[in-house]
């Protein structure tokens, strides 16, 4: 193994680099301070020397996930710079996000609240890369309306900084690349307020700036996440040709789970119009994961899709097309996996409360449902609320004292707080 020097890693440009899949600069990077050889970049990383050739000269720019792995331990580079993410957080990361994000929130209130940027040093642009995933994280425990006031801040910022075009090219690529995540985070904020309109708009900001940032992967997932927004918004055929799109801009060196996820996607929509061809998609994305020897995540896909993931998928597809005892299998074994934070917990409840009324346990659905609906109120989800909304249209006049219970919850988010 190389053992780069620490102020290599520490260079701006090189986290930048990493963070974007750049390893065309980072290889430079690391042949110009090292004065390493190619040979010796392939024997320590285990991939053949044509092969680094090919990445240090930018003939190759879309190395796969296995050879990012390779690159980042043969050249002993932490694999979190380079987006492949460990499964836990420390408690350290944690405070040490929320200390950031908050320094962040003040320079992006200075800066818009004046009409000015305050970028004046790298320590500020660095503010800039807070990663989208432990947003994202802090979200599922935390109110999307406390959250859209300093991430919109972020966002304004950021949108500042990449209009005025004075930086180099891979700078600018790089600032588009943030600007893309931040505007994906604040679009996914917007839908859990249910406010769909500007939920859509950042969407398709965040599609516009992967564009620019010349990353065929963020492209490929922020046209993808459009695509499901539009599957949940009852939009089906729109949502088909979106990730008909999206799949367009994959390479060939894509990590398995951008098609599995595209896949699960597209069988959303297809439900959502009725199209039993969407179960069948399933099957066929359950063979590409089987066969998928890679599974960690790879940058912009920051997640593990395993086969409790794509179950959950298989559930909601199963209740669409009315078939509870499919939906509740492949629920189960959605729920075989690691523990969901609570507002995600809230809506998986909401399909097994959905399941279980259509299989005439209507007590059991209803008692569910109100523990979903608490958790909606308690983290001002209006997804969460209005996901248990539907569920109780849909059951219609079946009535009980639970679903006395839930009618008084509904009923009182229409009562004036005093």
């Amino acid at each position: 193994m190389i053992k780069l020097p620490p102020e290599i890693l520490e260079r701006t440009d090189v986290r930048q680099a990493l963070k974007a899949g750049d390893w065309t600069t980072v290889l430079q990077v690391v042949t110009t301070e090292t004065r390493v050889s190619q040979t010796e970049i392939a024997q320590a990383v285990g991939i053949s020397q044509p092969h680094v050739s090919r990445l240090l000269t930018g003939r190759s720019r879309d190395p796969g996930l296995r050879t990012v792995r390779a690159l980042c331990d043969g050249l002993g580079i932490p694999r979190s710079l380079a987006g492949l993410l460990d499964e836990q957080e420390s408690d350290t990361n944690r405070r040490q996000f929320v200390a950031a994000a908050a320094a962040a929130t003040g320079v992006a209130l200075v800066g818009t609240a004046a009409g000015g940027v305050p970028l004046e040093s790298r320590d500020d642009e660095q503010l800039l890369t807070i990663p989208s995933t432990t947003y994202r994280r802090l979200e599922q425990r935390m109110s999307a309306r406390s959250l859209l006031p300093p991430v919109s801040a972020h966002l304004a910022l950021i949108r500042q900084l990449a209009s005025r075009n004075e930086r180099s090219p891979v700078h600018t690529r790089q600032l588009y690349s943030v600007l893309s995540e931040t505007a994906g985070l604040t679009a996914w904020l917007y839908v859990d307020v249910d406010d769909r309109a500007n939920a859509r708009r950042h969407y398709q900001l965040a599609v516009h700036a992967a564009d620019r940032s010349g990353h065929p992967l963020l492209l490929a997932y922020m046209r993808a996440s459009l695509g499901q927004f539009a599957a949940n918004c009852g939009d089906a055929r729109e949502a088909v040709q979106i990730v008909a799109s999206a799949r367009l801009a994959l390479p060939r060196s894509a990590p398995a789970i951008s098609t599995v996820w595209m896949d699960a996607i597209e069988s959303l929509a297809l439900a959502e119009a009725g199209d039993k061809k969407s179960l069948h998609l399933l099957n066929h994305a359950e063979d590409r994961l089987a066969k998928a020897r890679n599974d960690e995540p790879v940058w912009p896909w920051i997640f593990r899709f395993d086969h409790q993931k794509l179950a959950s998928f298989r559930a909601q597809v199963a209740s669409k097309l009315d078939q509870p005892n499919l939906a509740s299998r492949a629920l189960s074994i959605a729920a075989s996996g690691p523990a969901q934070s609570p507002k995600a917990k809230a809506l998986s409840d909401v399909l097994r409360a959905e399941i279980l009324a259509k299989s005439g346990r209507l007590d059991e659905a209803c008692n569910i449902a109100c523990e979903a609906f608490d958790a909606g109120k308690k983290y001002e989800s209006e997804k969460i609320l209005q996901s248990v909304s539907r569920f109780r249209e849909a059951i219609g006049g079946r009535a009980g004292k639970l679903t006395l219970d839930l009618d008084d919850r509904l009923y009182g988010r229409y009562q004036e707080d005093r």
